[in-house]
């Protein structure tokens, strides 16, 4: 019965591309205020339970799935969206759900422990990487990420945080060892992405703890030689994400989202969440992931609660972006 009640709502928040996202006027740009859908019902998921990368997207970018904590059922939930439709798809309990083809996905079931592949088309599954139980750090994996070009599971042993934390370690899908990934949060690095097209990279700096965070262009891949690049914002920057295809940036900046476009780095703001002056209300962009054809931009959007802080999902329409010159 709460599931269905809870479906009822969620069609009315996302009910078509026609749900835009409250206008006001604020730096630094422009307001070109581009459709979005609402994903997730307010206070009822728990934040702290969210796990980097917060929702996957699908090769052909036509849906993603994600896992949240329920606050009423206590326990992991599995959901599927595709674009554009008015409900949520139950897929199952467990965590991190994460796609390796359009059909099948990863997902790290609790109890008993371990990792399986699981086919939406039929729903069976198969436990893989079983050699993960016999690592050292097992017994402290909450998490795991797919990384699609290097047929690779990230371990994730960290729920939420300010920093993007990578993981600690990088397996096959038999679960053997392959390497260690850096986070480097040491050199105040909060986030980065890099552009496939040009090899160059942004990254957001943190000099200082509580300081502001600079928004960089690094002329080649982040790595671990990178040296600082030319900055091109600065403030209360959470979040930076290069499309796949190049053409945009996007970044957070506390309750909107700002898109620049690399070439003459013009700005415009294509997401707000929120009242910017109403200072109790402390809702913040701390993640954003782009699908792969560069059409949609998925936002984890954090809600601080006296009740318990909750997240919001959102998906913005991309593809009606219009920049300042057109």
């Amino acid at each position: 019965m709460k599931t269905r009640i809870a479906v009822a709502v969620l069609i009315v928040l996302i009910a078509g591309v026609g749900i835009w996202l409250a206008v006001a006027t604020a730096p630094p740009g422009p307001t070109r205020l581009v459709p979005a859908w609402q994903l997730l019902l307010a206070e009822n998921y728990r934040a702290m339970g969210v796990l980097d990368p917060f929702l996957s997207w699908s090769p052909d970018s036509r849906s993603v799935i994600f896992s949240v904590f329920g606050l009423r059922s206590q326990r992991d939930k599995m959901f599927r969206w595709e674009v554009g439709e008015k409900k949520l798809q139950p897929i199952g309990a467990g965590a991190s759900a994460t796609y390796v083809t359009n059909d099948e996905f990863l997902y790290l079931r609790r109890e008993p422990k371990a990792v399986l592949l699981c086919s939406l088309r039929s729903g069976k599954e198969r436990e893989v990487a079983s050699a993960l139980k016999r690592g050292e750090f097992w017994s402290d994996v909450i998490g795991i990420a797919y990384n699609p070009k290097r047929r690779t599971i990230v371990a994730r042993m960290a729920e939420y945080t300010q920093f993007s934390t990578p993981g600690t370690d990088e397996y096959d899908l038999t679960g053997k060892l392959i390497s260690t990934v850096s986070t480097r949060l040491g050199e105040g690095i909060v986030d980065w992405s890099s552009d496939p097209t040009s090899g160059k990279s942004a990254i957001l700096v943190q000099e200082k703890a509580g300081g502001p965070v600079s928004l960089q262009i690094v002329p080649k891949a982040f790595g671990r030689n990178a040296r600082r690049g030319r900055e091109i914002a600065k403030g209360n920057l959470t979040s930076v994400a290069w499309s796949p295809n190049g053409r945009t940036i996007a970044y957070s900046q506390g309750k909107i989202v700002v898109a620049v476009r690399p070439d003459d780095f013009s700005r415009v703001i294509v997401a707000r969440f929120g009242d910017p002056d109403d200072e109790s209300d402390k809702r913040t962009a701390v993640r954003l992931i782009w699908s792969p054809n560069s059409q949609y931009l998925a936002v984890f959007v954090y809600v601080p609660s006296p009740a318990g802080d909750y997240p919001l999902y959102y998906v913005l329409d991309m593809s009606k972006l219009k920049w300042q010159s057109e």
